[in-house]
C-alpha cells in the first residue's frame, strides 16, 4: 500500500512511514487525523508549501539492503 496519496488539494499519508521525526511532528501538528489512533493524516498542500515541506520530505525512509558479514 502506498504511504502517500495525492487527493488534489490535500495529501493523505501514513505518518508512521515518515523518515524524519521532526517532519512527522510538524505534519501531525498542521494536519488532521482521519480517525483517533490512525497513522493516516490529511494535510492541505498550501499549508505544506508555507512550511516548505515537499512530498520528498514526507516520503518513507528507503530500506537499505542487508549486508552479509564475511568472516
Amino acid at each position: 500500500m502506498k504511504s502517500i496519496i495525492d487527493l488534489g488539494s490535500e495529501l493523505l499519508f501514513d505518518r508512521s512511514q515518515v523518515a524524519s521525526p521532526y517532519v512527522r511532528l510538524l505534519v501531525t501538528a498542521i494536519g488532521q487525523e482521519l480517525a483517533r489512533g490512525s497513522p493516516w493524516v490529511s494535510v492541505n498542500k498550501r499549508v505544506l508549501a508555507v512550511y516548505e515541506i515537499g512530498p520528498d520530505l514526507i516520503a518513507p525512509e528507503p530500506t537499505l539492503p542487508l549486508r552479509r558479514q564475511v568472516a
